[in-house]
């Protein structure tokens, strides 16, 4: 396999992880600011349900680790297009269990706001549930992609670092 393969992989991953993440995060803040306006200081009123402050606060949290994994995603790319060098801090790892977090706390939350409220089930909550759905489609999309840069590691292809004409073991192809 060819550098150029290595490379596209390497950006199509980026570039599709970058995507989802974003449009989870702008359909998370959407429902976050909406539900925020439907319940004046949620948090803070003592007349809401702790079951509707509990899944607010999941929404919350899967927004923060959405942003945080845009952010990471972000500088990921700029510093690989600008050094031309994939650095090892990738960390599939951290991206499926972030993902997959994230998704746990937005149907868990989605099934208690549900729950508890179910006259104010409208745009928000079908917003979260979207969310939810592209961050599991993001995590599954790491999950496989991974298994497929295993594949060409092992065919040969350096898949580390994105030197034109190397392999895995640092020899040129033939």
């Amino acid at each position: 396999m060819s550098d150029t393969a290595s490379k596209s992989m390497f950006y199509c991953r980026m570039g599709t992880g970058l995507g989802l993440t974003t449009v989870t995060l702008i359909f998370l803040t959407i429902a976050d600011i909406a539900i925020a306006v439907a319940y004046k200081n949620i948090l803070e009123d003592n007349d809401t349900s702790c079951g509707l402050k509990a899944a607010y606060s999941m929404f919350v949290i899967a927004t923060c680790a959405q942003f945080t994994m845009g952010v990471f995603d972000a500088i990921l790319v700029c510093t690989t297009l600008r050094t031309n060098v994939s650095c090892n801090c990738v960390c599939y790892h951290m991206k499926v269990i972030t993902h997959f977090v994230s998704c746990g706390l937005i149907f868990l939350g989605t099934m208690i706001y549900g729950i508890k409220d179910p006259d104010k089930v409208g745009y928000a909550f079908w917003m979260v549930l979207i969310a939810g759905f592209f961050s599991l489609m993001n995590a599954l999309m790491w999950l496989l992609t991974q298994q497929t840069k295993r594949f060409l590691k092992d065919a040969g292809v350096n898949v580390k670092n994105l030197e034109k004409g190397k392999k895995a073991d640092g020899t040129e192809f033939d």
